[in-house]
């Protein structure tokens, strides 16, 4: 016959300082031992005198615990024969076995996970700690810049006198103040008109691109994408059963005379023209007309990701995409992730007329839009004129930042790196050696610490010459040499570097 009695008492850990009744943690580690397996069905448990002996406890606390368990069907008392665990508990450990097994998950998961294992090889932002004296992780700004106070301040003017509107489900486009005042800001800052109808907020650009691809895109549509171009946006198209054609990337942008060669009928294309991610091209007018051109005559769509527009250093800002379209074929896709903090989770889409409808009820099915509270606080930072200011405040620090980063690089590593600076947004690229595997050094690099991410990461078929992607934004000009010198004692201990003579 069964016995579990070592097992049990060996496992009993009881906390008598605790608030929970001696008699309720007994119940409650008995019950997770059945649960688990661990005490099998017919298991014969100790009698209560044993238990009140080795456990130190009176006979009343362990009835009490028995009385519930069996109460519950987890024990069974035979009269003159003791306290067994119930027969239904029988085989528990191997069903347990079973249910270990890997999960069935339905087709899209399943490619899902695919398409993330091959596109995300690159270092994982869960690999990214502030305290990182080394981290050139692209797209990450510096939080310490941000005006807090002023964000407290605006904050508790609505947690202190919080309207049923604010506490309720929210306004499904999001909340008509934050819409009027993006409306706004596009207008002045991209020359986009547009209303605060065709406004819809979202929980960041990468829901905005997943509901995209659910509204235009039916199973096996072909969709042009940028290559190298932004991973996260692809797979959400890619998600939705679209063919990925890849196109080039040249000193005007994407190429379209290679899309209309391969796929002219493509159902939509996914582009940055501000600041082509992650190369940092800007589209020429012409190459944005001719874009246009074509998604009037196919009648297919254009996502605009501006990406980075707000931190442009150098050189003049072409207009958006959907400022130059007057056949109503773009969608703008904005995020305040970068501008003020990631974690906000706010981004905006602005629609054609025509779409504004369709997608707002195929939001309707996914969820509502995100709270009310964090949408009036940022509604009121822009209003005031604090989003405004703190873009200019940012531009400036980024640009001392990527400047006293270049010269450290040219510096330390001019003979090893390539690097150029960049006109806008908040990485360069760093080219390597072209008999070099970019992979294999971001990867090994991760090992001493220095987070970075390869160029190869957001390739797809046109494959270009390994390079680093360095992330300038999040390093103080401070400390931009001793970042720089760490990045170069790991390079040296890989082998990469030749030792000065």
């Amino acid at each position: 016959m069964k016995s579990p009695a070592g097992l049990l008492l060996s496992a009993i850990e009881l906390d008598r300082a605790s608030a929970i009744p001696l008699y309720r943690q007994l119940y409650l580690q008995i019950r997770k031992q059945i649960l688990s397996g661990k005490m099998q069905g017919g298991a014969r448990l100790p009698s209560t005198r044993t238990l009140s002996k080795e456990l130190a406890l009176s006979r009343i606390t362990i009835l009490n615990a028995f009385d519930q368990l069996i109460a519950e069907g987890f024990l069974a008392s035979r009269t003159g024969a003791g306290t067994y665990v119930g027969n239904e508990w029988e085989g528990r450990g191997m069903a347990d076995e079973e249910q270990r097994q890997p999960p069935r998950l339905s087709d899209l998961s399943q490619s899902m996970l695919s398409l993330r294992s091959s596109h995300f090889r690159g270092v994982s932002y869960t690999d990214w700690d502030p305290a990182t004296p080394t981290s050139f992780l692209p797209s990450h700004s510096t939080y310490d810049a941000f005006p807090l106070a002023v964000w407290r301040r605006l904050m508790n003017r609505h947690q202190l006198k919080p309207t049923k509107a604010m506490l309720g489900y929210g306004e499904l486009q999001g909340l008509q103040a934050l819409r009027a005042a993006i409306a706004e800001y596009v207008f002045d800052a991209r020359g986009i008109d547009c209303s605060a109808e065709q406004v819809v907020i979202v929980s960041g650009a990468q829901q905005a691109f997943n509901l995209l691809g659910m509204l235009l895109l039916n199973p096996q549509d072909s969709a042009w994408m940028e290559d190298p171009g932004h991973i996260a946006a692809r797979i959400a198209l890619q998600a939705q059963g679209a063919q990925v054609v890849p196109l080039r990337i040249d000193e005007q942008g994407i190429d379209i005379q290679q899309g209309l060669a391969e796929c002219p009928d493509a159902r939509l294309v996914f582009t940055t023209p501000s600041r082509q991610h992650p190369l940092g091209v800007t589209m020429s007018y012409a190459r944005r007309q001719a874009l246009i051109d074509w998604a009037a005559q196919y009648q297919s769509w254009i996502i605009e990701d501006d990406c980075d527009s707000e931190f442009r250093y150098s050189g003049r800002l072409l207009p958006a995409l959907y400022a130059m379209d007057q056949m109503a074929r773009v969608i703008y896709v904005g995020t305040f992730s970068k501008v003020l903090f990631p974690s906000l989770r706010l981004g905006y889409v602005i629609l054609p007329q025509a779409l504004v409808e369709p997608f707002c009820t195929l939001r309707a099915v996914m969820d509502r839009s995100p709270p009310t509270l964090l949408q009036a606080t940022t509604a009121d930072f822009m209003r005031e004129g604090h989003f405004l200011g703190h873009i200019r405040r940012m531009r400036a620090l980024y640009q001392a930042r990527q400047q006293a980063l270049v010269e450290q690089l040219q510096q330390q590593l001019g003979g090893f790196f390539n690097i150029t600076p960049v006109e806008a947004g908040m990485h360069l690229i760093a080219w390597l050696p072209p008999t070099l595997d970019d992979d294999a050094i971001a990867r090994e690099l991760t090992r001493h610490n220095i987070h970075t991410y390869a160029l190869s990461d957001y390739c797809l078929e046109h494959v270009l010459p390994p390079a680093l992607l360095i992330g300038f934004a999040g390093t103080p000009e401070g400390q931009a040499q001793e970042r720089v010198e760490a990045l170069a004692r790991a390079l040296s201990k890989m082998g990469y570097l030749q030792p000065a003579p």
